[in-house]
């Protein structure tokens, strides 16, 4: 299964590996002193935990959803997990 960004293809390892990088980078900005800043990450972060799920609901399950938009810390431990998952599954 291969997910296609724009032009490019991309495997959900990638993609997941895309999403983590890009809510790493949106960290700082999450609990930043200016509220625009941080209602614009935090809009931005929701965006990114939405794409996660959508690409990889066959693995994940949609209640931790909620958990992941609480909880940065535990969004990137499933992400994580998630990775080690389609490893296995190739394994097999």
């Amino acid at each position: 299964m291969e997910v296609k960004k724009g032009n490019v293809y991309m495997t959900p390892i990638e993609s997941i590996y895309e999403i983590e990088a890009a809510v790493i980078d949106l960290q700082k900005y999450l609990c930043y002193k200016n509220r625009g800043v941080s209602k614009y990450a935090q809009t931005k972060y929701e965006q990114w935990v939405n794409r996660f799920f959508r690409e990889n609901e066959k693995l994940v399950k949609l209640e931790e959803r909620f958990s992941c938009l609480q909880d940065l810390d535990y969004f990137l431990r499933l992400m994580d997990d998630t990775v080690e998952q389609y490893y296995l599954d190739v394994e097999e």
